[in-house]
Parts: C-alpha cells; sequence; structure tokens
C-alpha cells in the first residue's frame, strides 16, 4: 500500500511539473539578455535597444544594428512613441559594419525632443530602413542613472 502512494506522488508530480506547451512554447523561446529589446527583420540585427529618459523630459536612443547582407541598407528614420527623433548619422549599413547608438564606437544618434514616457514603461519604437523596410519593437525606458549617467 505504502509503495503505490509513493508512486502515485512520483508519478503525479511528473505532470505537475511538466510544461503542456511543449519545448516550443513562446513563453520558453525568450531571448533577452539585457534590459534592451532585439529583433531580426531578414538580415538586418536590431540589438540592445532601450531608451535612456534624460531630466529634461528629453530621450536618447542606444543600441546596434548590424546587417549580415551584402545588399547595402540605410536607416532612414525613426519613430519613438509616435514621434520622429532627430537621427543624425551618415553611416551607410554595410555588411557586418554595425551601426552604434551611444558609447565609445558610437557613429549615430537618436534624440527625441519630449519622451513623455517614465522610467521603467515601454514605447513603441520603429526603425525605417531604405531596403529592408520598418523594425516595430517595444522599448524600455531606462533613468539616466548609474551606467547611462553619461548619456546626454
Amino acid at each position: 500500500m505504502r509503495s503505490r502512494v509513493v508512486a502515485t506522488i512520483i508519478v503525479g508530480s511528473l505532470f505537475l511539473t511538466s510544461c503542456a506547451a511543449g519545448g516550443n512554447a513562446p513563453t520558453r523561446l525568450i531571448k533577452q539578455v539585457t534590459d534592451g529589446v532585439e529583433k531580426d527583420s531578414g538580415d538586418l540585427k536590431v540589438r540592445n535597444v532601450k531608451i535612456i529618459a534624460l531630466p529634461d523630459g528629453t530621450g536618447t536612443l542606444i543600441g546596434f544594428i548590424v546587417n549580415h547582407s551584402d545588399d547595402v541598407d540605410q536607416l532612414v528614420a525613426i519613430t519613438v512613441g509616435g514621434q520622429r527623433a532627430d537621427l543624425v548619422t551618415d553611416v551607410q549599413l554595410l555588411r557586418n559594419r554595425p551601426m552604434f547608438f551611444e558609447g565609445d564606437s558610437a557613429n549615430a544618434k537618436a534624440k527625441i525632443a519630449t519622451l513623455g514616457v517614465k522610467p521603467g514603461y515601454r514605447v513603441p519604437v520603429i526603425l525605417y530602413f531604405a531596403k529592408n523596410g520598418k523594425v516595430e519593437l517595444d522599448a524600455l525606458v531606462v533613468a539616466n542613472t548609474g551606467i547611462y549617467s553619461s548619456i546626454l
């Protein structure tokens, strides 16, 4: 009798700990290792995108973009929360030559005149490319403190 109870508990615990959605469950496949969001659009890889909320109410986009295609592309516009960002770059997206927003290797800058979103919330970001169309993200807004305190 006792072994039957133990066997029932063991078998029951297997059912309680399994995932009914299987090995390809959407929640199992999330890959976000930083606060920044990532998205692939064909051969374009958008990585670690987030918005830094500055004390004056403006915002700055950080992250980077890599083109793995032989076809050259170009970032032509960015909107954050429906507002067009002031994009400053003359970089073309050549194969494996990243476009960096902020940092020591920065070759692009995107400023948002009036962010209107508090740190900790998310805001829609749309990147418009000349050849690859648009890439839509939902980026986290981060405070201008700690490792982000030097971003203007």
